[in-house]
């Protein structure tokens, strides 16, 4: 079995935990509540969909959406009737059919979709792609089955950031050399990748897209979130709130950068009611040089 195949086979296993785990049933059932701490930052994430809603007819796909098609939930909440969740387990998706909350979903391989070519209008991923054992090839198969575009929200790529290098210089002066992303692992054995704009910037000159759209944004989680509610009377509550204004302060620098990054990759140039709610939502966009050759 090969290092992928593996990764992916573990990963799908996982999920049976929350299915036999108490306190992770309790912990999952918070993610319903639309008025916890945690909901709060999950929303933050979703409002990008927000900018695509004059094309509420349009289809979805979400791609590791294997939370109870958490994704697929929100999505669907905001209009849009066609979405359908995947994931490379049915787990915890095969309950939230039963239990009605979504209305199909379907078992897919990340690097290898069964969908035809612009099958759907977009596709969205979040805080997926970081956990495949190659998502470059992940990103490839959701741009073919996309027609319009794909929406990435994942973990921003700290590597430019001074301060994580000088962190890392300071650890290896007092423990001894060590490579800069040793802790980059998770239990099933998964590098944790993270993205960054210019990368998906080289992506889509790659494949002759026409724009990819990109906004920062800062997370914090603190255990216990998820039962907390949304309030300033809650300690946690205002401590998420708290950091993330000063990560907003000090991405302002060069010193800090934002925890997470939001990235649309255009097949097609947006409609002009899109571009503008984006704008609106101070989205960052990139129109790209068109391949003379292509």
């Amino acid at each position: 079995m090969s290092f992928q195949e593996a990764s992916y086979k573990r990963h799908a296993e996982k999920f049976q935990d929350d299915l036999a785990d108490e306190s992770r049933i309790a912990r999952n059932r918070t993610w319903f509540d639309k008025d916890t701490a945690n909901h709060w930052r999950h929303a933050r994430m979703y409002a990008v969909v927000d900018s695509f809603r004059s094309e509420l007819e349009s289809s979805w796909l979400t791609v590791g959406d294997g939370r109870y098609g958490s994704d697929a939930i929100e999505i669907a909440e905001k209009g849009f009737a066609n979405v359908l969740a995947t994931d490379i387990s049915e787990t915890l998706l095969k309950e939230a059919q039963k239990e009605g909350r979504i209305q199909r979903y379907a078992v897919e391989n990340a690097e290898s979709l069964s969908f035809a070519q612009n099958e759907f209008d977009y596709v969205f991923c979040k805080e997926s792609y970081h956990h495949f054992p190659r998502p470059s090839i992940a990103l490839y198969e959701m741009l073919r089955v996309a027609k319009k575009a794909v929406v990435l929200v994942e973990p921003n790529d700290p590597d430019r950031i001074p301060f994580r290098r000088f962190k890392h210089l300071m650890k290896t002066a007092l423990k001894g050399r060590s490579h800069i992303d040793a802790s980059f692992y998770e239990e099933s054995g998964n590098y944790v990748y993270s993205i960054s704009r210019r990368e998906l910037e080289k992506v889509a000159l790659g494949t002759n897209l026409p724009m990819i759209a990109t906004k920062g944004l800062n997370d914090c989680y603190i255990e216990g979130c998820e039962f907390e509610p949304a309030s300033w009377k809650s300690a946690i509550y205002r401590r998420i709130r708290t950091k993330c204004a000063l990560k907003d302060i000090a991405a302002r620098t060069f010193l800090y950068d934002y925890t997470l990054l939001m990235a649309i990759l255009f097949k097609e140039p947006p409609s002009e009611s899109i571009v503008a709610q984006l704008r609106m939502a101070r989205w960052n966009l990139h129109p790209l040089p068109r391949n003379p050759y292509a």
